[in-house]
């Protein structure tokens, strides 16, 4: 029988308060997450099943799914109940879509998290 755990609680990524816009974009930019973005945004995604479906290390996986909800990018929709009694958890993407460009030094990336306005972060690449 499948609990379900609902969580009003921020994430820890707050848009434009001492953002590390090096972080997020590097974060935005691996292989895996994006992956992970991708897989979880069709249907929320346990841990297990994300680091089986893309051959990585079940560490690794969890360690990615912390990265991108540290960032907000990825949260917890639901929270379910093994055979055997033992909780795990379902993730689901909250990445509307993102747009990288690039012109001169400047690398811009426009983000749009669902129910927030799309913020644009802006990085000059020779002095950042």
């Amino acid at each position: 029988m499948a609990s379900k755990v609902l969580k009003m609680v921020p994430p820890i990524f707050f848009w434009g308060c001492n953002m590390d816009k090096h972080a997020l974009a590097m974060v935005l930019m691996d292989e895996y997450n994006l992956k992970i973005l991708a897989a979880s945004a069709l249907k929320p995604m346990s841990v297990r099943e994300i680091a089986y479906k893309f051959d990585i290390p079940l560490a690794s996986a969890y360690r990615k799914i912390k990265e991108l909800e540290g960032f907000g990018l990825i949260k917890v929709e639901d929270t379910k109940l093994t055979p055997d009694g033992k909780r795990y958890k379902l993730y689901r993407s909250q990445v509307e879509n993102f747009e990288v460009s690039y012109h001169r030094d400047k690398l811009r990336i426009k983000l749009h998290i669902k129910w927030q306005e799309p913020e644009i972060i802006e990085r000059n690449i020779l002095t950042s």
